[in-house]
């Protein structure tokens, strides 16, 4: 069993919040700047877990300088137990409760030039700007993020980087909600729904992979149709999602939350569930569960897209996170 959700080795926890609870940090940037340090000669991973004890945060930081590697690296993330009455993450629901991000005007969480960063769990609404940008930096992971109602471009992983973005959702993201500008950059089971501008999936000068990824109602394609490295085991929307296993022309049935599609998947979708590819085994970043944390299990077919419809099994939070293979070098 592989949680997607990654955990360093030996972490030294801080804790992020509102003024007047308490918390170690009321700001992203201070804490980026105090651990900004070589953690591999302190055998040491440094992890920030946010409270939700405001309705949203206008903060955000850039992750660069630490001296990691696959042991020893620095996280982002709730705090609590993801199955405890202490989660201060989302449920995979939108909207709902979880530790959320603004930002009034710029950009808004970014990996830059930092390997094995990792950023999880997270909801991001209403970013004036790119939302999750990877500019530099290798083994990069984004986990289980929600993005709603922002502008710019939702997942933009550029400049030399590499990286996996995995469970995550775009909901009227106004950009290209998932953009993959690098090599060895993986796209998997993730889901891009009514971008104002662009499209759902999209690739610049080189070539993204894109497998179990769902894509609908996005302004221009839901895929950049047929040019990425590798496709497997998409859908769309339109006619856009080329490759193994892909379904193209497909409606989407999603259960219901207020006035908001959330992405999760209804018993009676006919485009996407029980369509995608068994990943437990995969060779770059092996998992099975999905944004919810909960397990895709084996007796039950892979749906496609960032949520699993039936799922009886919890992941349980303290198994050590999935592995990253590019090239010959191995995270685990």
């Amino acid at each position: 069993m592989a949680t997607s959700r990654i955990k360093g080795v030996n972490e030294q926890i801080s804790t992020y919040g509102a003024s007047g609870f308490g918390r170690d940090y009321t700001s992203l940037s201070t804490w980026e700047a105090a651990t900004d340090n070589n953690l591999v000669s302190l055998a040491q991973s440094e992890v920030l877990e946010c409270y939700d004890d405001a309705a949203q945060f206008d903060d955000r930081t850039s992750m660069a300088g630490a001296t990691t590697n696959a042991s020893y690296r620095r996280i982002i993330r709730p705090a609590g137990s993801r199955f405890g009455s202490d989660w201060q993450g989302h449920k995979g629901v939108v909207p709902g409760p979880g530790v959320t991000f603004t930002r009034a005007s710029g950009i808004g969480f970014e990996i830059s030039g930092e390997d094995y960063a990792s950023i999880q769990d997270l909801i991001m609404s209403a970013v004036d700007n790119d939302t999750n940008e990877t500019t530099g930096g290798d083994n990069t992971t984004w986990i289980g993020i929600i993005n709603i109602d922002c502008l710019g471009r939702g997942f933009n992983m550029s400049d030399g980087a590499d990286g996996v973005v995995v469970n995550c959702l775009c909901i009227n993201q106004d950009e290209h909600p998932f953009l993959g500008d690098i090599d060895d950059c993986y796209f998997l089971n993730c889901t891009a729904l009514d971008s104002v501008i662009g499209r759902g999936f999209n690739e610049f000068s080189v070539d993204p992979i894109w497998i179990n990824d769902l894509a609908d109602g996005n302004f221009d394609d839901d895929f950049d149709g047929g040019s990425a490295f590798l496709e497997e085991n998409n859908a769309s929307g339109d006619a856009t999602a080329f490759g193994t296993g892909s379904r193209i022309n497909q409606t989407f049935t999603f259960q219901a939350h207020g006035s908001i599609e959330k992405g999760r998947l209804s018993i009676t979708d006919a485009g996407a569930r029980n369509y995608g590819q068994d990943l437990s085994a995969h060779s770059v970043f092996p998992f099975d569960d999905d944004i919810k944390w909960r397990r895709r299990v084996a007796a039950f077919d892979w749906d496609i897209g960032c949520d699993q419809y039936f799922s009886i099994y919890p992941v349980i939070d303290s198994l050590p996170g999935g592995s990253l293979n590019f090239g010959r070098r191995i995270v685990r």
